[in-house]
């Protein structure tokens, strides 16, 4: 599929398949039938373009992956796991990545995924001369206290690290390991063979026999970047948890009120006993119920540090917790003062009125042209608040005048549907895979459509004929981001 083929889009029907054959669609340059990275019996269904873990299926597909609190990424001859410790500067805080351990797959050559669900995605190891069978399966779970890799072939131990092994510690029994690092870092090695774990080189763990099962790793503690008291209190929680291997799970919201909604996680495991898993602080803060599920909280093992906050370690098999559901609208819960409205006037007029009406001088990437019609609308919709209607006005014909060549593919960086993936993309970013921010490998398209997607329901609010006329074209980009 050559470059040259690639051609605007302007969307003319509400299903984006019967627009595939349309002149202006454009073929992503690359292939889901070509992609090595994908299982090919997944290839019969829609392959995510907005899952967590895109990045193992575009490129080399070897970039990181986070399912939290590690960081990992796959290479064709085994994975990289990290703990991510926070690099913090006055304007963003950066998660690092250490390339703290390498689990090796002797024979292996390559790897693909080979299923998904909400929760998980598995990888597949493949080894020289094979076509399909799994010698290694990788399930990486968001959560799991473990990085866990599953041996369906003998094979022996081979762990690496770019730091120091300092020492081993193989007190807790046959098959597994305490190791404690140079960086600061303590790790906890489990196997399901009882194996003899030891240290080769100054940066080798090896067996002698071959392990068979579940290989898993867990941080203990971290330098700066976990909460632990006692080390061996967290071993033995963690230990707790070594026989069951957390492989997937699913996610399910009902309703139970206009305002409230009951979420719940059910982790699908292989082995037995209960799986130990991170949550997040936003899960935290919800009322998680310890009623009907062996549900508790286990606060030996150490909280560790995400650029999302700090996970507290849990045992469950299923998570249960209710949420208040927040009103939709476009205007504050509070209503506003008289001297508030006399003053937001005063502003929001001075707003609207800088809004440019010159179409070339606004950004031209879908991101950021994408903040500037957002913040239009924002600005109408204070504007209509405050019953300013001429800057409402004002700002409304600025953003439909704005928007109206994005639509139609008359902007120079116009969007295209592509018709490998089947989702809108800029026309820089499937030329050029680095420009504006990924496009054309569907990074962020959340934030990029996310502004045109308020926008439309600002427009919608404000110009409901304007809107309904051109409800295909708009509900497109929500469909682009909300399939995963």
């Amino acid at each position: 599929m050559s470059k040259s083929s690639f051609k605007s889009f302007a969307w003319c029907a509400a299903d984006p398949r019967l627009l595939m054959g349309n002149s202006r669609c454009a073929a992503n340059p690359q292939s889901v039938a070509e992609n090595v990275l994908i299982d090919p019996q997944l290839k019969s269904r829609p392959v995510p373009t907005t899952a967590w873990w895109q990045n193992l299926v575009i490129g080399a597909g070897c970039d990181p992956i986070v399912p939290s609190p590690y960081t990992v990424r796959c290479l064709d001859t085994g994975i990289v796991v990290s703990s991510p410790t926070p690099h913090a500067q006055e304007k963003f805080v950066a998660s690092i990545c250490h390339n703290d351990w390498t689990l090796h797959m002797p024979g292996c050559s390559r790897h693909w995924v080979s299923s998904y669900d909400p929760l998980s995605v598995t990888v597949s190891y493949i080894q020289n001369g094979q076509t399909s069978d799994a010698a290694v399966t990788v399930p990486l779970v968001r959560g799991s206290a473990f990085v866990s890799a599953i041996f369906n072939q003998s094979a022996r131990l081979q762990l690496s690290t770019i730091h120091a092994v300092l020492s081993v510690d193989t007190s807790y029994g046959p098959g597994t390991a305490v190791v404690r690092l140079n960086s600061g870092s303590v790790w906890l090695v489990v196997c399901e063979s009882s194996i003899n774990i030891r240290q080769e080189t100054v940066n080798d763990i090896v067996s002698d026999e071959p392990v068979c099962g579940a290989v898993r790793l867990a941080l203990v503690s971290n330098a700066g970047c976990s909460s632990v008291a006692d080390e061996n209190a967290t071993v033995l929680a963690l230990l707790t948890a070594r026989d069951v291997v957390p492989v997937g799970g699913s996610v399910s919201i009902e309703a139970i009120a206009d305002d409230k909604a009951n979420f719940t996680f059910c982790w699908k495991t292989r082995g037995s006993g209960t799986p130990l898993m991170y949550t997040l602080p936003h899960h935290q803060m919800t009322s998680i119920s310890q009623d009907s599920s062996d549900f508790r909280w286990v606060d030996e093992v150490a909280e560790h540090w995400t650029s999302r906050g700090r996970m507290r370690a849990a045992l469950g098999c299923q998570w249960q917790w209710i949420e208040q559901l927040e009103p939709l609208g476009f205007s504050g819960q509070t209503p506003l003062s008289d001297e508030a409205v006399v003053r937001l006037r005063q502003l929001v007029a001075i707003d609207a009125q800088s809004l440019t009406s010159d179409k070339h001088s606004l950004p031209q990437d879908p991101y950021f042209f994408g903040k500037a019609l957002a913040r239009a609308m924002r600005i109408a919709l204070i504007a209509d608040e405050v019953g300013d209607t001429a800057s409402c006005n004002l700002a409304v014909d600025r953003a439909i005048d704005w928007l109206e060549p994005w639509l139609y593919g008359t902007n120079s960086d116009h969007l295209v549907y592509d018709t490998e993936w089947c989702g809108i993309i800029s026309s820089a970013g499937l030329a050029d895979p680095m420009a504006d921010f990924g496009q054309g490998r569907y990074n962020d398209h959340h934030f990029h459509y996310g502004y045109f997607v308020y926008a439309a329901a600002a427009l919608a609010k404000l110009r409901p004929e304007w809107a309904a006329e051109r409800r295909d074209i708009l509900d497109i980009f929500a469909r682009d981001y909300f399939n995963i």
